[in-house]
């Protein structure tokens, strides 16, 4: 009777124990296996953590129409960012990860997950109304809006008056005579010779009217 009661008593306390040792590993492996896949307008975040190195693990994304990775073997932990393609409208990433441990899916090890990169906000164009000039004048160089009235070094646009070449002469354009110092004697030398000539030439006539007269 006393072997019985120890023998129910060990069973019972192996009972006790299996119920209490039980629920942790549950709970251990409920809580391994750990994603945090994230995905922003310019980048894809794989974070795969706490997986069984002794198992088959892979993991393959696609962004887009882009592949990125094919069923590439992890072991604990697998994490990497990939770019998101510029874009005008939204993009979806396809995430698909198995493993050995789960490969129905069952526990959630194994999966499929689809996340949406939407089109990055575009920043503002607006100037800003903080930057107004000053307006202070000092230190800054004024543009003059008047000619400079210095002719030094510029051509004058006025043309010149004065005549370099020979200036003409006022005197009538027929022959000179020879000057013969006389200056202002000439015109008399020239009536009285021809007074002389009218003298001569009357006498001459008288002359010859006289033999006519005797005849």
């Amino acid at each position: 009777m006393a072997g019985q009661r120890r023998i129910s008593g060990g069973l019972v306390a192996a009972a006790a124990g299996l119920g209490i040792v039980a629920p942790l590993v549950l709970a251990g492996s409920a809580s391994a296996h750990t994603n945090k896949t994230q995905i922003t307008c310019e980048k894809v975040t794989v974070d795969l953590t706490a997986y069984n190195s002794k198992s088959g693990n892979t993991v393959t994304l696609v962004i887009g129409a882009d592949k990125v990775l094919d069923k590439v073997a992890f072991g604990k932990s697998f994490h990497q960012e990939f770019t998101v393609p510029a874009h005008t409208a939204d993009v979806t990433a396809t995430l698909t990860v198995q493993t050995d441990e789960d490969k129905e899916g069952k526990k959630g090890w194994s999966f499929t997950k689809q996340l949406t990169a939407h089109e990055c906000p575009v920043p503002s164009t607006s100037p800003s109304t903080s930057v107004s000039p000053s307006s202070s004048t000092s230190g800054t160089p004024t543009a003059s809006t008047t000619p400079s009235q210095s002719t030094s070094g510029t051509p004058s646009s006025t043309p010149s008056v004065s005549a370099t070449g020979p200036v003409p002469s006022a005197s009538p354009s027929g022959p000179q005579l020879a000057s013969t110092g006389g200056g202002g004697n000439a015109g008399v030398l020239a009536a009285t010779g021809v007074g002389v000539i009218a003298i001569g030439g009357g006498v001459m006539f008288l002359v010859r009217r006289r033999p006519s007269r005797r005849h």
